[in-house]
């Protein structure tokens, strides 16, 4: 009955309806002016993001220039190193050559001094300290610039064991001498590689790699028929290399370098 007393004499809400619309009140809004509120803060952080993008955009566009001009400037530095170190490997060369002219002039003055100059020149040739030259074999090997399946951007490359494998199976088939893009090799050459690039005596070398070797006549049919020869072939054959032989009557090779000399002492002179 109180509840019929209360609806026809209109007396008020609901006591829970009344606690929810004095909270509205104690905060200060309605639920309309709420969600309006929350899509005020939503449109907020949105913008904020959106400006947090922009920045980050504009910092990275005008970071690429300086990176770019850092990358040539690095590229002109090694450039120029390596221009020094070519001139002054020229300079060490022709400093060694007239060492030689004097010694030989030195040498020639006696007999002791001429057969100490034929037991030197037996020693250059054997140490590769001298040019040498007649026939033999110029095998020449690249990257693959075709496509050969999913994976021949990545395994048709030359690498440095496979210099390694070509220069060792050259002296296996009798090789006398040997030079890889005019880098002759020594008994203390190491070929290595630094990132993508190949190194010879430190010296870093660009495709194609021509290698070149002092042998007999038949040397280019030997080195072909071994198994360094047949492993070069499938190398072909599956990644798509470039892999030649050519046989040639006259090849010349350089000198290497001046060794390092660490350790000397003076030889005893017989009594």
């Amino acid at each position: 009955m109180s509840l019929l007393a209360d609806l026809l004499s209109g007396s008020g809400l609901d006591p829970g309806y009344e606690k929810a619309a004095a909270r509205r009140a104690a905060s200060g809004g309605t639920g309309r002016t709420g969600r309006a509120g929350r899509a005020s803060r939503l449109l907020a952080a949105t913008l904020l993001l959106g400006l947090l993008g922009a920045v980050a955009v504009i910092q990275v566009r005008r970071g690429a220039p300086v990176a770019e001009r850092q990358r040539n400037a690095l590229i002109a530095q090694i450039r120029q190193r390596t221009d020094e170190t070519d001139s002054l490997q020229r300079q060490a060369d022709s400093l060694q050559r007239q060492t030689e002219s004097l010694r030989r002039s030195a040498l020639a003055r006696s007999d002791a001094g001429q057969n100490a100059h034929q037991s030197l020149d037996r020693a250059a040739g054997e140490a590769a300290a001298a040019p040498a030259s007649g026939a033999g074999a110029v095998v020449t090997v690249d990257d693959s610039h075709t496509t050969h399946g999913a994976t021949a951007q990545q395994d048709g490359r030359i690498y440095d064991q496979d210099l390694q494998r070509l220069v060792n199976g050259l002296w296996a088939v009798g090789a006398t001498a040997v030079a890889v893009n005019g880098q002759r090799m020594t008994a203390t050459t190491a070929i290595r590689s630094a990132g993508d690039a190949i190194l010879v005596d430190y010296r870093p070398l660009s495709p194609p790699y021509v290698v070149t070797a002092l042998g007999d006549d038949g040397i280019g049919k030997d080195f072909a028929g071994s198994p360094a020869g047949r492993a070069f072939r499938t190398l072909e054959a599956t990644f798509g290399i470039r892999f030649d032989i050519r046989q040639e009557d006259d090849v010349r090779l350089p000198a290497a370098p001046a060794p390092q000399l660490r350790y000397a002492q003076p030889e005893e002179t017989p009594k």
